[in-house]
């Protein structure tokens, strides 16, 4: 008979895989290697975070995403993972956007791009966005992101340009398709062509040497920093102690509720809300994401001056800090955008029929259907059925709040809110 192993087979665990990063043009994969033992896979698509953890990695790395010609990888996808404890850390492109979104809810954001995603300095997705060749070649670059563009004329502030003449510059540019924005069109097609000779010349000196690419500077700090092995793995959380996350973890990390549970409905009376009224906000801020979801999927993109027209319609809100203000409009800004381009290109002019026909448009966009329902009772069922239906992490008692605190009606009642 066999000897009998002095091991107990239950105690015996497979090795843990190694890190696993998604990357594309933002870092040579040879580099990525030096810097941290990793596996590596392309830019990540809609579906690769829940296949990764299905493969049984518990350590993942975001730096590049698809944009354009793939869906984008989710946040819900990422929020399930760190719900089983999967350690997600993000940076310099869709990861910076990703841990913007999602770093109260436990994602680890990295660098100097995450910061401005995260404190509202910039909130467009095609701040990140070049164009670039196959992956056979090594995803060569074939445009220079804004947020490198915005990175080197700060550097380049105020010795070389003004402040004033660095903002016009990168108004020009954000104003370009992001595949055509470079240090070129910078010197040759910007209000700087129009400067005289020995600025444009000492612009143009500046630019080879005093170039920063921050999106790669980004992915060395996060690929250094997992490789300390610094972030250990959590203990995975229940599906329902998830749902109460999605409802109150950013609140509490934004310092705009305290710990405890949070009575929603509660609020909306003490806030002097009827039923009604609340779900009326909550159909409208449904809306809302629906439509900057549609102008987010069209490559719109909203302007400072949308950003503004949204801080014009809450007047309270204008003791809140610039940057901490404009993450709160984003989103709005984005649904104003959206609107309004659908009013120009379709000649119409009421913007609540503009919404709701936004959001049919999306839902067909995304082969939403609904047994029985067409037209306006499906438009209405997409919006009762609010976006963490369809795998989108939303919570109108999150939605609420922040409205409401941009109404200047939060300070006073969150005591009795509270159990």
């Amino acid at each position: 008979m066999p000897q009998q192993s002095s091991v107990d087979p239950v105690c015996v665990t497979p090795a843990e895989k190694p890190p696993l990063v998604f990357l594309g043009p933002t870092l040579p994969q040879a580099e990525a290697a030096a810097l941290l033992p990793a596996s590596v896979r392309p830019p990540a698509r809609r579906g690769d975070i829940y296949r990764a953890v299905a493969e049984g990695y518990t350590t993942l790395v975001l730096i590049d995403g698809e944009f354009h010609g793939s869906p984008s990888v989710w946040q819900r996808e990422i929020a399930d993972a760190l719900a089983e404890g999967t350690v997600v850390h993000g940076a310099s492109s869709m990861g910076a956007i990703r841990a913007a979104e999602l770093h109260s809810f436990g994602m680890i954001g990295h660098g100097k791009i995450f910061e401005w995603y995260r404190d509202g300095a910039i909130v467009a997705d095609d701040e990140v966005a070049l164009g670039y060749g196959p992956p056979e070649l090594g995803y060569p670059a074939l445009s220079e992101p804004l947020v490198n563009i915005r990175a080197t004329l700060q550097a380049a502030t105020p010795d070389v340009i003004a402040p004033e003449e660095r903002d016009q510059l990168i108004e020009f540019i954000q104003g370009l398709y992001f595949p055509e924005r470079s240090f070129a069109a910078l010197i040759e097609r910007s209000p700087a062509a129009e400067w005289p000779a020995e600025r444009r010349h000492r612009l143009a000196q500046f630019l080879p040497q005093g170039r920063i690419d921050q999106k790669r500077e980004d992915a060395v700090v996060a690929l250094t920093a997992v490789a300390t092995n610094m972030f250990k793995r959590r203990p995975p959380k229940g599906e329902a102690d998830m749902e109460r996350r999605w409802r109150r973890e950013r609140l509490v990390a934004e310092g705009l509720i305290p710990e405890g549970k949070l009575n929603t409905a509660k609020i909306a009376r003490r806030a002097g809300m009827s039923e009604s009224e609340e779900e009326a906000l909550r159909r409208e801020l449904s809306v809302i994401f629906f439509v900057a979801l549609w102008g987010h999927e069209h490559d719109i993109v909203p302007t400072s001056a949308d950003l503004a027209r949204q801080r014009a319609c809450f007047p309270a809100a204008a003791g809140v800090p610039v940057p901490r203000l404009n993450g709160l409009l984003a989103k709005r800004a984005l649904a104003d955008a959206a609107v309004r381009a659908f009013l120009a290109a379709n000649g119409t002019t009421d913007p609540e029929t503009a919404a709701r026909t936004i959001v049919r448009a999306w839902a067909s966009d995304n082969g939403i259907e609904r047994a029985g329902l067409q037209g306006e009772a499906l438009v209405d069922w997409v919006i009762e059925a609010s976006p963490n239906h369809f795998g989108y992490t939303w919570s109108f008692g999150t939605e609420m709040i922040e409205t409401l605190w941009l109404l200047g009606r939060v300070a006073g009642f969150w005591p009795q809110e509270v159990a």
